[in-house]
């Protein structure tokens, strides 16, 4: 018989719910994009703001009521307001730690290369990237300086290989860190010199990177130089600098 069992506090029950549906709504905004129903800036705003000031009212509200319990001395549903007030915290954690850390350590910057002198340049993507798309001008008097100081280790590859055989290798890495090539220059293999443009889409917000790959010769073999550009945002939080040097990685990984 259930005569006399306390029934859970109702607050606790409301606040537990909200939780539930903040968690919803924070995880929409990936699978939104690849509905098309949001584009990638936008599912990535909702995701982030929804926890941040979801997260944070959702934390407010939690401890009013486990202070309402409190008070009332009732504990029925106490570990809902509790679990609701951490699910709260943690998914206002993020935006807190970014502004707080100041972008999280990475300079607010999209446009990475290996080459300051040349910075290898767009041709087959121009056009292609849709509107509002981040410029692909290399502004080098702002970008050199922060690249310098946040990535020092980010520099051309040089390889003993003689640039066609670079440049199949510089191909067969791109495909295998998934990336969707879309121009392809050949016509100057012959006399030293090839490239190649891609594009690496983000899992989650599928946000699109693009990136230009340009092989040359030299005396002692050949060199590759990579830049790799946001379409959107301000700030890449390093994604651009991890790539290359994944790239990088990955072809000096090949005997």
């Amino acid at each position: 018989m259930n005569i006399g069992q306390k029934k859970t506090f109702l607050g606790a029950q409301i606040i537990w719910l909200l939780a539930l549906l903040l968690i919803l709504v924070v995880i929409a905004g990936g699978p939104g994009v690849h509905l098309g129903l949001w584009t990638p800036i936008d599912g990535f705003v909702l995701s982030l703001k929804g926890g941040f000031m979801g997260g944070i009212a959702l934390a407010g509200l939690s401890l009013a009521v486990i202070v309402i319990m409190a008070v009332k001395r009732t504990c029925r549903g106490l570990g809902k307001a509790i679990l609701a007030l951490c699910i709260g915290l943690l998914l206002a954690a993020p935006v807190a730690y970014l502004r707080l850390s100041g972008g999280g350590g990475v300079p607010a910057i999209h446009d990475i290369t290996t080459d300051f002198v040349n910075p290898p340049k767009f041709i087959a993507l121009v056009g292609k990237r849709g509107a509002g798309a981040n410029s692909l001008e290399y502004d080098s008097e702002k970008l050199i300086p922060l690249q310098k100081e946040f990535y020092p280790n980010i520099g051309p590859i040089m390889t003993s290989a003689d640039p066609q055989a670079a440049f199949i290798q510089a191909m067969d890495v791109a495909a295998d860190l998934g990336w969707v090539i879309l121009g392809l220059d050949t016509s100057e293999i012959e006399f030293g010199a090839g490239r190649f443009e891609a594009t690496d889409y983000s899992f989650w917000f599928k946000f699109a990177d693009d990136i230009v790959v340009v092989v040359k010769e030299t005396e002692t073999g050949s060199q590759i130089d990579l830049r790799s550009v946001s379409r959107v945002g301000v700030s890449d939080l390093g994604v651009n600098a991890k790539r290359i040097k994944s790239f990088q990685d990955s072809f000096s990984a090949i005997p």
